[in-house]
């Protein structure tokens, strides 16, 4: 009788499979599909952050070039800016030979105010403006009646910006409000 009872314990135990509990197999199902979501998410937004950082540096690249080529270029435009500015201010700017300079100095600084623009560069000018110390260099401080304290009353160099990067600062004279001092 020993022998058929072994027969029965052994026919049972492997005759009947064990069933996998369902709620607990679709829970575990959730939990990987949460966690496989997850990871897809933040693969996502690292690579979206990837792209931006090399967005941004491409555009940092791009700036910094441009800078450099606007600081070899500088001079010339300085160049010109000082001779067209002084050759208006010849007493005989009326006569042809100097019209014509004027003409050609005009045209030359045009050129360089048309490339600069189509490289996305700022021309910092102020004139009969606000001093603000982030875009223009103080050369020198007059006192003056005529305008507002603090406003630039003269440009001596203009200035380069690009995008937020500050290429080179105007140079200026800037306005102060007459000293008044008491004798008595």
């Amino acid at each position: 009788m020993k022998d058929d009872d072994n027969e029965t314990d052994s026919v049972a135990k492997t005759s009947v499979p064990e069933q996998p509990d369902p709620v607990t197999e679709i829970s575990a199902k959730n939990a990987e599909i949460a966690a496989l979501t997850d990871k897809w998410k933040r693969a996502l937004a690292e690579a979206e952050n990837a792209r931006k950082r090399a967005d941004a540096s491409r555009l940092d690249g791009r700036e910094h070039g441009i800078s450099l080529a606007v600081d070899a270029l500088a001079p010339a435009f300085d160049a010109v800016f000082l001779a067209l500015e002084t050759a208006r201010k010849v007493s005989d700017a009326d006569t042809p030979g100097i019209k014509a300079h004027l003409e050609g100095l005009a045209t030359v600084k045009k050129a360089f105010e048309t490339g600069f623009k189509a490289l996305g560069v700022r021309l910092i000018a102020p004139k009969d403006t606000a001093f603000d110390p982030e875009l223009h260099e103080a050369m020198q401080i007059t006192e003056t009646d005529e305008a507002k304290p603090g406003n630039v009353l003269v440009l001596h160099r203009p200035g380069f910006a690009i995008g937020r990067r500050l290429i080179r600062p105007a140079h200026v004279t800037v306005s102060a409000a007459p000293s008044t001092s008491d004798t008595d």
